[in-house]
């Protein structure tokens, strides 16, 4: 609350906790100013051990909306030391297996179109049919964080949580983002543990980070995209396989939001 203090001493600054002990404390700043709190709060991450992210609740919002949908505490807290645990690239791995057997499970493909699916899924095989290597990433722009049309009164909350990093946060908050009832999934109902695990990785390979986060609405900022073919078709298909809503074709995603400094995705 001190560091919001000193960098807004005109916003108004709330805290909250959740039923499961999570503190949220949050500021509320005009649109214009997320983008700049946020980097200052990744930025002393390190030092503060709080973790920023944009979005439309307030702290007590947040904690309501979180108590209402309600958890299993001894889930809940399994999952909190499993996140820590777990192998994020294998987890990360298994969500692309099994969207691809969802995706193909019952449906009368004949041995042209299962290849064409196939294709979409592994990367050795998407590379060839993506564009060349690119000098410098694609500048990408928050759609929703600074949207006015999607903010009241123009303001938005950025708000922190401890955690060792923005990964984290789809563990300690589960309705964060995306239908609680379905995860934002579709009906293969990942848990909040397969989110971790994307992020996660999506963080240690590319430095993507979560940046907003709210309803249906993610949006992360990537600090190192992939400019390569072989990388972007291994980003573009993690992302489909993640949220096929937003990335509904993986050679446009490898050519395009693959390659950019923010990745936007939203479900249905």
């Amino acid at each position: 609350m001190r560091l919001l203090q000193e960098c807004c001493p005109e916003a108004e600054i709330a805290w909250a906790m959740t039923g499961t002990g999570v503190d949220i404390v949050g500021a509320r700043v005009a649109v214009e100013r997320v983008w700049d709190l946020w980097e200052i709060g990744r930025r002393r991450h390190g030092e503060t051990g709080w973790w920023p992210y944009v979005t439309s609740a307030s702290p007590g919002g947040e904690a309501v909306y979180q108590d209402k949908r309600g958890c299993d505490t001894a889930e809940w807290e399994r999952s909190v030391t499993e996140v820590v645990l777990q192998d994020h690239d294998a987890r990360a791995a298994s969500v692309v297996v099994s969207n691809f057997r969802w995706s193909t499970t019952g449906l009368p493909f004949d041995d042209e179109d299962f290849l064409g699916w196939r294709d979409e899924y592994d990367p050795d095989r998407l590379a060839p049919l993506l564009r060349p290597a690119v000098v410098g990433p694609m500048l990408g722009v928050p759609r929703w964080a600074t949207d006015r049309g999607e903010s009241r009164a123009g303001m938005r909350w950025v708000n922190f949580v401890t955690a060792r990093g923005g990964y984290e946060l789809p563990v300690l908050l589960p309705y964060l983002y995306a239908n609680p009832n379905w995860f934002g999934h579709g009906s293969r109902c990942l848990t909040p543990l397969d989110d971790a695990a994307l992020l996660r990785r999506w963080q240690e390979q590319w430095g993507a980070e979560l940046f907003f986060a709210t309803g249906p609405y993610l949006e992360l900022v990537v600090d190192r995209p992939p400019l390569v073919p072989q990388g972007a078709a291994q980003a573009a298909i993690e992302l489909f396989a993640y949220c096929g809503d937003t990335v509904q074709d993986a050679v446009s995603a490898g050519n395009g939001m693959a390659r950019s400094t923010m990745w936007s995705l939203w479900w249905d």
